[in-house]
């Protein structure tokens, strides 16, 4: 007799492929895509484009459809399905209010914004006025779509958010890049932009409800489900308003002071950073589901917690160091020799300062699954409170990489605040685990880093020797992480069994 119910391991393992995948593809294509637009648009327009893009991806308060991600695999698995259609009833209800408000006061001071806040010039002004309006609508679509997606995940369906996120990477950049070489310009992305939020965001919606039977929607909300989602999302809501106040004054920060080209030069890097992130996100994202599952087993809990902490801790070195030293080749390949000028310390400093704010991923998803999120607002409160008078008072000295420096400093509250959620829900701190990761970690992309640059600077500037000196250095990365004992031998063997066994039917 065959179980039906799938290997929690195996699933896990799937689910992180999967969620990997629905990464990787639309970088693929963004890295195809970027390069063209900026060209067909200019720096300066680029610009704009990205003031309007920021405010979508910043604005908005997406992390409510959390609370359905987080309530859906509690309630199953302590046999109470019946509440989830209330549950996600809820969160879609109060994340169209929440996104009906906020974009309607993105529209109502765009032109306050333009004129006063960004110093935007009499001549471009009306453009960007316009470009915000166009960034309330795309924003509210994007925001109700993410409840959808959260659904998929609560559920374990990321073969279905692979898909849609797949489809959503090429409409947009395909479409963008036609628009481009067509001679469209900035306003005609951003409609293009929103009517794909738009519809992917129904294709979410079908998919959902394919993926949950039972799910169905309803204005009979009872006080207690209502009380308890509306403190969840409070801190959800507050916590990302602040983290958009501060992306949101960094840019404006910049504009202000050197002009939309220069943003162009600044939100490049940063948006490199930012896949480092999102790849992060997208294996983190697979824990989320399993972490609420297991509230109440605290050792299998610490050890999820481990394995997880260990994978994002080398990604983000192994990232890091191949930006550090091949970010200028890549960046004059890529785009051109102006742009590695120009971006290359950009890309350095917010790689470092992303990368340690993707290590505080894990514990992120520990709070929000203890149903604290309010730690997660204290930890943007600190950055904030650090970043944005650093900013303030570096602008001027070092220009836009000292912008870039402001948030790196602030990011660093991440480590106290790592040790603190360690300690408060899984009983202590990890000294001696850190202590070894590290270490190991550290040793391995020193010798990389060293491989590496050595042959970056020894060849010719050109894709193929730079695609050598980092297989090389990623060969070296490796193979001192197994030297030096980085994987236990448990990860070593789950590893091989994924990769050369053929998945079987589990005996009943």
């Amino acid at each position: 007799m065959v179980n039906e119910h799938p290997n929690p391991r195996k699933r896990f393992a799937v689910n992180t492929i999967l969620s990997i995948a629905s990464w990787f593809f639309p970088l693929a294509l963004a890295f195809i895509a970027t390069p063209i637009v900026v060209r067909g648009l200019g720096n300066e327009q680029y610009g704009v484009f990205a003031i309007a893009i920021g405010f979508v991806s910043y604005a908005f308060s997406s992390g409510i459809g959390r609370i359905s991600a987080k309530y859906i695999p509690e309630f199953r698995s302590s046999g109470e399905p019946g509440k989830i259609s209330e549950v996600v009833s809820a969160t879609f209800w109060l994340t169209l209010a929440v996104g009906v408000l906020q974009a309607g006061a993105l529209a109502l001071f765009a032109p306050f914004l333009v004129s006063d806040i960004l110093l935007v010039s009499p001549d471009s002004s009306k453009e960007v006025v316009y470009a915000l309006y166009l960034a309330s609508v795309g924003g509210l679509l994007l925001m109700t779509s993410y409840v959808f997606q959260f659904v998929l995940q609560g559920v374990h369906r990321f073969d279905s958010l692979a898909l849609m996120s797949s489809l959503s990477a090429i409409l947009l950049n395909v479409g963008n890049v036609v628009l481009v070489v067509w001679g469209y310009g900035v306003w005609s992305l951003l409609v293009w932009n929103a009517a794909v939020f738009g519809f992917i965001g129904v294709l979410y919606y079908l998919s959902s409800r394919r993926s949950l039977p039972e799910l169905s929607f309803t204005l009979n909300i009872g006080k207690a489900t209502f009380v308890s989602i509306s403190k969840y999302a409070s801190s959800i809501v507050i916590y990302q308003s602040l983290v958009s106040v501060l992306f949101i004054f960094e840019r404006t920060w910049v504009v202000r002071h050197f002009g939309t080209e220069t943003l162009t030069f600044y939100v490049i890097p940063l948006m490199l950073a930012f896949y480092m992130h999102g790849f992060i996100s997208s294996v983190v994202q697979v824990l989320f589901p399993v972490v609420n599952e297991l509230v109440n087993d605290r050792e299998r809990m610490i050890g999820l917690y481990k394995k997880a902490t260990k994978m994002v801790l080398v990604v983000i070195v192994f990232i890091v160091g191949n930006y550090i030293c091949s970010g200028r080749s890549f960046l004059h390949l890529w785009i051109s020799s102006e742009f590695a000028d120009n971006s290359y310390y950009l890309l350095v400093i917010l790689s470092l300062a992303t990368g340690l704010n993707a290590l505080g991923l894990v514990v992120w998803q520990l709070a929000e699954a203890f149903k604290h999120p309010g730690l997660n607002v204290l930890s943007v409160v600190l950055w904030l409170s650090i970043s944005i008078p650093l900013m303030v008072f570096a602008v001027d000295r070092w220009h836009s990489e000292g912008i870039a420096i402001a948030r790196l400093i602030g990011v660093l509250q991440t480590i106290p605040m790592i040790l603190y959620i360690e300690k408060k829900f899984l009983g202590r701190i990890f000294w001696q685990f850190w202590s070894g990761i590290v270490l190991r970690a550290g040793i391995a992309a020193l010798l990389m880093m060293l491989v590496e640059s050595q042959i970056v600077r020894l060849s010719e500037v050109g894709w193929l020797s730079l695609f050598g000196a980092v297989a090389a250095g990623g060969m070296v990365f490796v193979g001192t992480l197994l030297l030096v004992g980085y994987f236990s031998k448990e990860e070593l063997a789950i590893a091989r069994n994924l990769i050369f066994r053929k998945p079987s039917g589990t005996p009943a």
